[in-house]
């Protein structure tokens, strides 16, 4: 349990950092596609370079494929697309709280839909982080309706991609291989998307390069890598709680990088969520105790 929560805590880091590094690329100018095309290809070239390194094959079946191509365009897409529209309208620590109502979505949907029930501990982690939530949001003053509806749209689409990344026969795939099918659909439809909306642009000069590459890129592409793993070592519950340490770490680094204040609300909410992710951890020890009793 522990290497899946180091690994989920790692996840939350990259990711955390990335929307602060998206957005100072929409402020100078990139375009809302063009950013996520070239995201979503630096994963492309990850996943193409660790297949060759590792000797995978890139053999999948129908029903795989299916699946890997659903999350793509519903999992990644969707949710990049409704996340960074949502950065236009919000502060990008505001956009992150909304979407992060998508643990206690998961852990709903996972409890009633796929029967695996409730215990009070979980019941207490989806009050407390709702309640972070509140704080968290609530700090930043009048919200447009728009980019509210837009991070809470993107919280109900990511937890359908990470329940899907624990069901189903695409998960029999070796990581980086899933990921791979998962990304290469939107890459081609952002793509598209940016040619046909004429809104196609690059980075201008090294600095930005840097931030689209790194910042983005590699840090998206480490961050679904690790969740991938710690998902299937936890759970899609388990791992969606923890990861909540990903609000908190955007919200700080946002602070720091557009200099936002820091208010009672933001700490407040941050000392709730990562109570819930205590109250969660704790849960998921007592399960796997009674598992080995």
């Amino acid at each position: 349990m522990i290497t899946g929560l180091l690994c989920v805590a790692g996840a939350a880091a990259l990711l955390g950092i990335m929307p602060t590094m998206q957005k100072q690329l929409l402020m100078n100018g990139l375009s809302i596609y063009s950013l996520l095309f070239f995201t979503n290809l630096t994963t492309n070239i990850v996943c193409l370079l660790l297949i060759n390194l590792k000797k995978r094959s890139l053999k999948i079946r129908k029903g795989q494929l299916l699946q890997c191509v659903l999350m793509g365009i519903f999992g990644q897409l969707l949710t990049g697309v409704l996340l960074n529209s949502s950065y236009l309208f919000l502060p990008v620590g505001t956009t992150m709280m909304l979407n992060f109502l998508y643990p206690s979505i998961v852990c709903i949907i996972m409890g009633t839909l796929f029967k695996e029930g409730f215990t009070r501990l979980q019941f207490a982690a989806i009050g407390v982080s709702v309640l972070g939530m509140v704080f968290l949001t609530g700090a930043g003053g009048a919200m447009p309706v728009i980019g509210v509806v837009l991070a809470v749209a993107s919280a109900f689409t990511y937890s359908g991609y990470l329940i899907a990344n624990e069901k189903g026969p695409a998960n029999e795939l070796p990581i980086e291989v899933k990921l791979l099918y998962i990304t290469i659909p939107g890459s081609l439809i952002y793509f598209l998307l940016s040619v046909t909306t004429n809104t196609f642009t690059i980075p201008q000069g090294a600095p930005e390069w840097v931030m689209l590459i790194v910042g983005s890129g590699l840090f998206s592409a480490g961050g679904f890598f690790l969740m991938l793993y710690g998902v299937s070592r936890l759970g899609a519950s388990t791992a969606s709680f923890v990861s909540m340490l990903e609000p908190v770490i955007s919200v700080v680094f946002a602070t720091v990088w557009f200099r936002d204040p820091v208010t009672v609300g933001i700490t407040v909410g941050g000392i709730l969520v990562i109570m819930s992710i205590l109250l969660i951890t704790v849960d998921g020890q007592r399960k796997s105790s009674l598992s080995v009793v």
